[in-house]
């Protein structure tokens, strides 16, 4: 049984960890998880057996419950698989190995009074703790932010500060229950000598996670076209995407300080039930009417999630997006995803701009008969979606040395006036690898050109060049680590930063050569390592030096040899030949979408005005 098989488009994307680091990934690997709390724990047991599937990563999962009714919820199918294995909570001693021991706990969990669950949380907490120490694994338990008590409207709560909860109310069982929890974690963490570190989260949503949240009701509603009200809380609260909760507990087994405790919550996730009901509003108005309704009290508060963020763990997914994703899940045609927000709703005239630049690039290589092919990701769209990903911002193409260099000295003279070809050489300021066209009187920058505001930065389409490479796997390996060392000279030099390569040796080396080198000798020796090889005859490897693939090392030569044209966007456009062994190199296996949440753009765009150009169509 796959697991990818039995999720659906929802499940996959909060399954695939996209919000993962693959150096992050790659510290888990072939390690022995232990599994046991409800929703989260069901969620995060998935998540490990896809990223098993998709990434390689050859992890063991052991889920742990109280009984074999814990696998209800669960694909009886899993018990099949060699990877998964199911042991009773009472039944510790068979558990020999872990490396790590996660509690979901009561995480985003519906809680109510209850004497027989406060019994089964501590002998949870008994029994997890019990392996941790025996096998000395690593723990992580997640708690939420009703452990900080009946707090104080308009406050946002850091870790070490607590408000008032009162033993005998009943709506502050849950505050009770979660500190109780997270007590016993510590004093069973001091008692059997293991590593614990505790995640505190907002409320957490995901979409087809079977997670339940006070706003359940109104995402049913709003899919349906109906009408709908929401509680109307006083309180500020903190949201978190399941994506997001995922990285952060990766981040507490590979990165973060054990024995101590981290809020998480998502990007400008924290927010009043009122601004919730807005933002709805905005993306669904024509949809549905969403108002506020009566007042309630919510036990769940705001909290500050910047401690987490000081060691690199920084959410990805902003609560709009959450929403969406919540809403779209439970609608009957969510196949057809929308994204009527994506880049302030200007993605289609980008996309008709875009498609102006490759027209007029392909009349000048037709002219001056130049061999180009899409690349990137405007060929995968252009196989996998005949024209543009549909959330794509940006276009490529890529040629070989010989035609890229004849392109690069005709360009300027072909192109009308409303563009600018831009490269190291005619504009003083800029110092990318590649080649662009510019579009004049506009702006589109990422957070990085944004910080080069005397560089042209207009709407861009990329021109890459391809190179020839040793034909031994040494000689790959010695070329490749050059490029990479030279190009490290520059983007550092011009950004003013520090390597940071995962090598201490290298990064200083790095560091010392940027510091004594010009930055044009540096741009020099960098074009004279991308051409090494440019007159070997019997060459039999490409690489893509200029571009982000260069990280997937080498391909064959005939892999960009003969040209054929395929449909992109109702005009014939040229592709490899050989497309299918080019993309598999690139992505894998590149039919298959991104997922969900990554589909707002490959690029974080921070500066966007397309001024006159806005509504262009060809």
């Amino acid at each position: 049984m796959q697991i990818k098989d039995i999720l659906n488009e929802f499940e996959s994307d909060w399954a695939a960890m996209p919000a993962v680091e693959k150096e992050k990934l790659a510290l888990i690997k072939n390690k022995t998880f232990v599994i046991c709390g409800h929703t989260l724990a069901r969620c995060l047991c998935y998540a490990l057996l896809y990223l098993n599937e998709t990434q390689n990563l050859n992890t063991k999962v052991i889920l742990a419950g109280a009984s074999k009714e814990s696998m209800l919820t669960y694909n009886s199918e899993l018990l099949l698989r060699n990877d998964f294995d199911f042991v009773d909570i009472s039944s510790v001693e068979e558990v020999k190995k872990a490396d790590y021991v996660i509690s979901t706990g009561l995480c985003s969990e519906t809680v109510k009074p209850d004497v027989k669950l406060f019994a089964d949380e501590i002998n949870t907490v008994k029994a997890l703790s019990s392996i941790a120490s025996k096998t000395s694994a690593k723990a992580v338990l997640l708690s939420d932010s009703r452990i900080y008590g009946n707090v104080k409207n308009h406050r946002v709560y850091s870790e070490n500060e607590y408000a008032e909860i009162h033993p005998d109310s009943v709506a502050d069982f849950d505050s009770q229950l979660l500190r109780t929890i997270e007590n016993f974690w510590n004093c069973s963490k001091e008692s059997g000598n293991f590593e614990l570190t505790v995640l505190r989260t907002g409320i957490v949503l995901g979409a087809s996670s079977q997670l339940t949240t006070f706003l359940d009701d109104a995402f049913a509603r709003i899919a349906n076209g109906d009408n709908c009200s929401l509680i109307n809380s006083s309180r500020k609260i903190s949201f978190v995407y399941i994506s997001d909760v995922f990285r952060a507990i990766v981040y507490a087994l590979t990165t973060l300080e054990t024995d101590t405790t981290y809020n998480v919550a998502g990007v400008d996730s924290t927010t009043s039930s009122a601004l919730i009901s807005a933002v709805l509003n905005d993306i669904y108005g024509e949809r549905a009417e969403i108002r506020i309704g009566e007042k309630k009290r919510l036990n769940f508060c705001a909290v500050n999630a910047n401690k987490i963020a000081a060691y690199g763990c920084e959410p990805k997914i902003n609560l709009e997006t959450a929403l969406e994703l919540c809403v779209m899940s439970k609608m009957s045609d969510n196949k057809a995803m929308r994204l009527p927000h994506t880049h302030d709703g200007r993605l289609s005239s980008i996309q008709n701009i875009l498609l102006a630049y490759l027209l007029e690039v392909d009349r000048i290589c037709r002219k001056h008969d130049i061999k180009y092919f899409l690349g990137g990701g405007t060929l995968l769209g252009a196989v996998r979606h005949h024209g543009f990903i549909p959330w794509d911002d940006d276009a490529d193409i890529m040629m070989l040395r010989e035609d890229y260099d004849k392109f690069c000295k005709i360009a300027k003279s072909e192109m009308p006036s409303s563009m600018t070809f831009q490269t190291n050489e005619n504009d003083k300021n800029c110092f990318y690898e590649f080649a662009k066209f510019r579009l004049n009187d506009t702006i589109f920058a990422t957070g990085f050109a944004k910080e080069h505001k005397q560089m042209h930065n207009g709407l861009a389409f990329d021109i890459f060049c391809h190179d020839k490479t040793a034909n031994s796997k040494l000689g790959q390996k010695l070329h490749l680590g050059m490029t990479l060392f030279t190009r490290a000279l520059v983007f550092n030099k011009w950004n003013h930063r520090k390597a940071e390569n995962g090598s201490k040796l290298q990064s200083a080396v790095t560091d010392f050569c940027k510091a004594i080198f010009p930055i044009k000798f540096s741009l020099w020796l960098e074009k004279k390592t991308l051409k090494f090889f440019k007159n070997k005859k019997n060459a039999k490897y490409l690489y893509d030096g200029m571009g982000r693939n260069i990280y997937n090392g080498s391909f064959p030569i005939e892999y960009l040899d003969e040209v054929i044209y395929v449909d992109f966007e109702g005009y014939k456009l040229p592709v490899p030949k050989e497309y299918d062994k080019y993309l598999t190199f690139l992505y894998g296996d590149y039919m298959e979408l991104a997922p969900l949440s990554t589909r707002l753009g490959c690029h974080e765009i921070e500066l966007c005005d397309i001024g006159k150009y806005d509504g262009f169509k060809l």
